[in-house]
């Protein structure tokens, strides 16, 4: 062991689901840490100093109405990390955040760190999806929300009218998301909203579609597929 730490310690809101996204920033491996109490934690990935804190939470949120913590990874691009908030998918739905944070200083910089904050968003579990100036989020409630990098203003939203549990997946000009009801969207990448397909799976989607060695693999509750393109797609 190199070392470690017992953060959150007892202040545990329910429970420990996300896990540590590492990134480097000027210089310096960190590792962020979405604590189970609703703080984000950063350590020195080389030595376990405790960095910085950010709470994800409003001053005035109270759990467990309106206190969440993160399940879902932070995402470090370009020198920020972004972060959404939720709870345990089997809670009722609620209020909910994402964050843009830009990851330096010292101590508590929940009010110096955030870049921007959207609220226009519910309780989360997916992780973040940042591509060509774009973020890419979903909620429980089962909206995909895309949102400019830079002040997280919306640009669009969709809703998949089914719970969404796993996270948006951004690749060939694309944006790729299933859903509880066993459904795959395909829309593309950008900022005016266009639908290019829905595809049955069969079953439900609770994972985030993954692209490899030019396969792109979903998951469904009871099946694995391996889905390639067409040797003469039609033009």
């Amino acid at each position: 062991v190199v070392w470690e730490d017992g953060s959150p310690g007892g202040n545990i809101l329910h429970g420990q689901w996300s896990s540590a996204a590492h990134g480097v920033i000027a210089g310096r491996p960190q590792v962020v840490f979405p604590g189970g109490d609703g703080w984000l934690y950063a350590f020195n990935a080389r030595t376990g100093e405790k960095l910085w804190t950010f709470d994800l939470n409003p001053k005035d949120a109270v759990w467990p109405k309106t206190r969440n913590y993160g399940i879902s990874t932070p995402v470090f691009s370009d020198g920020q990390v972004f972060m959404s908030v939720g709870q345990d998918p089997d809670h009722p739905n609620g209020v909910g955040h994402t964050y843009c944070i830009r990851p330096g200083g010292k101590g508590d910089i929940t009010a110096s760190g955030r870049v921007w904050q959207y609220d226009q968003i519910r309780r989360s579990i997916s992780t973040a999806a940042v591509a060509d100036g774009l973020v890419y989020v979903a909620d429980m409630k089962g909206v995909l929300h895309c949102l400019d990098v830079k002040t997280g203003k919306p640009y669009w939203t969709y809703d998949t009218l089914s719970p969404v549990w796993g996270s948006p997946l951004v690749a060939d000009g694309k944006v790729y998301i299933g859903d509880q009801d066993g459904d795959v969207a395909v829309l593309k990448a950008g900022t005016e909203l266009k639908k290019l397909a829905e595809i049955d799976m069969g079953s439900s989607v609770y994972s985030t579609p993954v692209p490899a060695n030019g396969l792109l693999y979903v998951m469904t509750r009871s099946d694995l597929y391996a889905i390639t393109a067409p040797a003469n797609p039609k033009r």
